[in-house]
């Protein structure tokens, strides 16, 4: 029998609350436990662990979030089986609501708005994409929005790493099963056994349409909603569109006549029916979305890098909001010099003012500093601090409020 907890119902040290979102295969509760200041939520399997298959799909989730460090990702504070074998992933709790209860997604977003919460996403997907990790269910309801604006990505269940990053013995193939969510999912998954960084690109790409225009990318006659209902069961012609199809294209709604044309063809290099024409991860989207903030639609100035070589010489970067990939190689976005190869020594994350950015060390065998002292993980960088990396210094200037 499946364990469906109750307001007031302990399970193992936590106070149930209430219940918080339902999933197929668990529920997420609000929660009080001891030992815990902050508001809590815990995610507790409905059925208990029988099979191998059922922990490698547990221990996945738990893998990817307890790594995660970024504040566009969801955070895990701890993790374990409890009573008759059923695990839990104690979570932070959230305030707010996921995108697709918050907005209305007939009803056409303010493309500033819209951008920026991409923007978000991809900041926090970055992360994932860096430690070779593909999310597969992107979708409105995996998006969350906190009450002052800022979004978190909440469920990873679906996560696979690929290569040497593979999760709990899992890989990115999909052996041709649909996974994730039909209205959201990349055409390759019909025609391919792999998902790719850019896989997530495409469902990324589909939300933020849907956020601009009010439709599905691929009818214009209809409102989202109404397609929506008409193919809730048929997942087929959900996949037909996405292979067939091609997009409406995003400024011939009435809605987005205005929208920027640099962001229209983004947009539409996002939803390119072959994943390496698309931007390859989430990284180099967030650029693209921070340059279109910047110049397009005047919402994010940018930031000022100070290099300085290790013979006294100096250079300046510009650096828009973004997951910006730091190192040698002339294939990086912030290189420090132009000869290396284009492995990032880090990432440098800024959602623009009034935020910091902050540094998140991607290999742990080089040394990077912050003002004298190594960086093991992630730091923020205030205005007047010191990076140091590979003999490198780097001083970020932030613009005025």
């Amino acid at each position: 029998m499946a364990l469906q907890l109750n307001p007031g119902d302990k399970y193992e040290k936590f106070e149930i609350l209430s219940v918080a979102r339902k999933y197929d295969g668990s529920w997420v509760y609000r929660c009080t436990a001891e030992g815990y200041e902050q508001p809590l939520a815990v995610r507790v399997s409905l059925d208990s662990v029988q099979d191998e298959d059922t922990a490698r799909r547990a221990l996945r989730e738990i893998t990817v979030l307890e790594e995660l460090t970024n504040t566009h990702v969801i955070r895990v504070f701890d993790s374990g089986m409890g009573a008759n074998d059923h695990w839990h992933i104690v979570l932070e709790g959230l305030d707010g609501a996921r995108l697709d209860h918050w907005h209305d997604f007939d009803r056409p977003m303010p493309a500033a708005q819209a951008v920026g919460l991409i923007h978000q996403a991809c900041l926090g997907l970055a992360e994932v994409h860096a430690r070779g990790v593909v999310h597969r269910d992107l979708k409105p309801g995996n998006l969350w929005v906190e009450p002052d604006g800022n979004l978190k990505i909440i469920d990873f269940a679906s996560a696979r790493g690929f290569g040497a990053n593979a999760l709990a013995g899992d890989n990115v193939t999909t052996q041709h099963v649909l996974v994730g969510t039909p209205q959201y999912a990349p055409p390759e998954q019909v025609y391919s056994s792999t998902l790719t960084t850019a896989s997530d690109v495409y469902s990324l790409g589909v939300i933020l349409y849907e956020l601009l225009s009010g439709h599905c990318p691929f009818w214009a006659d209809r409102p989202r909603s109404e397609v929506v209902r008409a193919l809730a069961d048929d997942p087929v012609d959900w996949m037909n569109a996405h292979v067939k199809q091609p997009i409406v294209p995003l400024r011939e709604h009435a809605s987005c006549v205005k929208v920027p044309e640099n962001l229209a063809d983004l947009l539409e290099t996002c939803l390119a029916k072959k994943p390496e024409e698309r931007p390859k991860d989430a990284g180099v989207l967030a650029n693209s979305l921070g340059w279109v903030l910047h110049h397009e639609l005047g919402q994010a100035p940018v930031a000022t890098m100070l290099v300085t070589d290790p013979g006294g010489g100096v250079a300046y970067r510009m650096v828009p909001p973004g997951a910006h990939r730091v190192g040698f190689g002339p294939g990086l976005d912030i290189r420090l010099r132009v000869e290396g190869d284009d492995q990032p020594w880090a990432l440098l994350e800024w959602e623009g003012p009034p935020k910091q950015a902050e540094l998140r060390v991607l290999d742990g065998g080089r040394t990077i500093t912050l003002n004298g002292q190594p960086i093991s993980q992630r730091a923020a960088i205030g205005a007047g601090d010191e990076l140091g990396i590979g003999g490198f210094t780097l001083r970020l200037t932030y613009p005025r409020a």
